[in-house]
């Protein structure tokens, strides 16, 4: 049968019509909607405070001439007896639809870690649209100011380290930003002691035309174990925490010390192994540590020599796994991790020793060994470190 040309011209527009009209309903239904970005949580006066940012399209998308918009940022405050309850309380003022498909940060006050997080765990995992791979914070600062922060350049918002941490953390390897998957199998694990990054504000580091610009950073950790909270440590106290991550990817540190430093070495590649060793009833541990590095700075030329340079980071590293240890026995926390590791391959003698009391003592640090090749000086690569007076 021959088909009309006609016919078939109209059938094909119609089908066009149609399904523009389809792709403009989709359009209007995103811009309807209310895209979450990050949540936070606090708890003071027996009551849960929750705060949602959401991110205007306009900040994220480039108009016409190729330029954006400045940041528009909205930062709801809500409370309830439990979490879920003040959460619903957002819908009342959120006048479209809200989306949570693409939260990418979570910040928890002291006050909730102190609390307990099994309200906050449960509301979270329990909805289907949330994605169980955001970023998760701690913090001793104003949730509001934290989630109002912007970045530089009138860049939208969610490029900044509360949506985007890895990529500092790339360059300057300090305390690991860790996602809520992954600090939810840590922190139900027996034995393990899981950490939550600690986000602050600075004032002082950047001004923008002359005037102060404050800008979002991670100050220190906050530790918990066996679903309670221990306590918050700020970086300087537990830097010896970046020698530990296998995962680390470019870690400095002035040497010999601090207080009197010759030169910078920036470690790269690193690798770390514990060994532990049965000995009368008790566990010793051997820490050993692999990294190459570069010289990245000169101060003085004191030390010209490479093999002693690199037992200046040797030394160097030791002495800040060493602090670490010490101090976590101090205050109770087991920073490296050590009395998971029994859990995990010595089982019926962790639960010995942890029922004697007798399972982490002040020797039981047998050595730390580190084995560092320092390969070139900067950019002068494959050349001899020494320079002329």
């Amino acid at each position: 049968m021959k088909q009309n040309p006609i016919m078939v011209f109209h059938a094909i527009l119609f089908l066009c019509c149609f399904f523009m009209t389809a792709c403009e309903n989709d359009i209007s239904e995103i811009e309807k909607q209310n895209f979450a970005t990050a949540i936070g949580v606090d708890y003071r006066d027996g009551e849960y405070y929750v705060y949602i940012q959401s991110i205007g399209l306009s900040s994220v998308a480039k108009s016409e001439g190729g330029e954006k918009a400045p940041p528009e940022v909205y930062v709801s405050e809500t409370r309830g007896k439990t979490f879920i309850d003040g959460f619903f309380k957002a819908y009342q003022t959120s006048q479209e639809r809200f989306v949570w498909a693409n939260v990418s940060a979570i910040v928890l006050s002291e006050n909730v870690l102190q609390k307990g997080l099994g309200s906050v765990f449960d509301g979270l995992t329990r909805y289907y649209e949330f994605r169980p791979t955001p970023w998760i914070f701690g913090t001793k600062d104003s949730i509001v100011d934290i989630l109002s922060t912007t970045g530089f350049y009138n860049q939208n918002s969610l490029d900044t380290i509360l949506h985007n941490p890895k990529s500092s953390y790339e360059q300057s390897s300090t305390i690991m930003p860790i996602k809520l998957n992954q600090f939810a199998r840590e922190f139900f694990e027996p034995a393990h002691t899981t950490y939550i990054p600690s986000l602050t504000i600075v004032t002082t580091q950047w001004k923008k035309n002359g005037m102060e610009e404050p800008k979002l950073a991670i100050d220190g950790a906050f530790f918990l174990k066996n679903h309670k909270y221990k306590s918050y440590f700020p970086y300087e106290k537990i830097k010896g925490m970046r020698w530990l991550n296998s995962d680390s990817i470019r870690a400095s540190i002035l040497l010999p010390n601090e207080n009197k430093s010759e030169f910078l070495a920036v470690l790269e590649d690193q690798m770390v192994k514990i060994q532990p060793e049965k000995k009368n009833g008790n566990f010793r541990f051997t820490i050993l540590y692999y990294a190459n590095g570069i010289i990245s700075n000169r101060m003085k030329n004191n030390t010209i020599n490479v093999n002693a340079m690199e037992e200046f980071v040797k030394k160097g590293i030791a002495s800040e796994v060493r602090q670490l240890y010490e101090l976590g026995l101090e205050h109770h926390i087991d920073f490296l991790n050590l009395e998971h590791l029994l859990y995990r391959k010595y089982h019926s003698d962790w639960k010995k020793l942890k029922d004697q009391d007798t399972l982490l003592r002040e020797d039981s640090i047998k050595s730390i060994e580190s084995h560092i090749t320092l390969e070139h000086s900067g950019s002068f690569k494959n050349r001899k470190i020494k320079i002329k007076e």
